[in-house]
This record gives C-alpha cells, structure tokens and sequence, in this order.
C-alpha cells in the first residue's frame, strides 16, 4: 500500500474538507438514491464532519494496524446497525473515487487511484468482518467514533482536521 501516496493526496483535499465531504454525499445520492433513506435521521453537516474524521483517522494510523483494525471492525459493526449492506461498499467507493478525482484534478493520476482503490478494498474487508458479527465488536468496545475522539488527542491530523471543521481543539477547556 502506497501510504505516502495516500496521506499526500488526503492532505490535499483537508482544506476543503466540507466541500469534499459534500460533493461525496451528493455523488453517493445522485447515483444511488436508494441509499438515501439510510441517512434520514443523521444531520449531512454531522455526517459530512464524520466522514472527514474517519479519513483523517484512517490516514492517521495506516502504519498502526493493531490500532486501525478494531476501530474499523467497529465502524463496520456500527454501519451494520444503521442498515448498511455489502453491496452498498463498492458505490460507497465508487462516490469516494469519483470525490477525490474532482478535488485532486491532474494529481488523481492512475497511481493515486490505484492507492486509493487498494487502501478502499483492504479497508471495506475489516468493515465487512466487523458487519459479520457486530455484537463482538461494538459494547463494551470503543465504537468507530469513540474510537476517534479517543486517538484524535493524540493524532495531529485527526486534531487538524476537527479544529478545522469545528474549531474545536482537544484538550482546551474553554
């Protein structure tokens, strides 16, 4: 897996991160209505946010797999619960795909694609455990988002890219 491919290309969209989030949302829902029901009762701008949380949180730990692989386990288990199936992750990354090519221009190159489509697939199959048997891997454990606000104290591009969003800083009270 080309991480440094991946961690550049992800830090080139982190300026643009709500617009990136939005496009992927509108991308996602413009070819595949059907998943649309799945996000009726979440808020876009709270799904938008976790959406970039998750990519930075990913990007973040790509060499930390004992750390990554039951965060992602528990993100599959949780998006089981809500409904997600198996054949929603291929148009799920295919919207994913097609966001990054609109925001990366001339620098989503065939390599650039193929890392993305490489980190996709490994990380849907951790999800896809996760969705197998979501009980193992949601109480008592860490969900995905507890997951993040946990390691995002300590990850300077999980911090990055909250702040950015919300203006919020891990570990300042006021």
């Amino acid at each position: 897996m080309n991480i440094e491919l991946l961690e550049r290309s992800f830090e080139q969209i982190r300026p643009q991160a709500i617009a990136f989030s939005n496009h992927f949302y509108e991308t996602l829902f413009r070819h595949n209505p059907g998943i649309k029901p799945l996000f009726a009762n979440i808020s876009q701008q709270a799904q938008g946010k976790k959406l970039i949380f998750s990519l930075a949180a990913i990007i973040e730990n790509l060499r930390s797999p004992e750390v990554l692989e039951p965060a992602l386990k528990s993100l599959g288990a949780r998006h089981f619960e809500v409904g997600t199936l198996e054949e929603h992750y291929p148009l799920v990354g295919q919207a994913l795909f097609e966001t990054f090519a609109a925001y990366l221009g001339s620098d989503w190159t065939p390599a650039t694609m193929d890392a993305w489509q490489e980190a996709y697939e490994a990380i849907a199959t951790i999800m896809l455990e996760g969705a197998q048997n979501p009980q193992a891997h949601l109480e008592p454990e860490l969900t995905f988002y507890d997951w993040v606000d946990l390691y995002g104290e300590g990850s300077p591009k999980v911090k990055d890219a909250i702040f950015s969003l919300t203006n919020f800083q891990y570990g300042k009270t006021s």
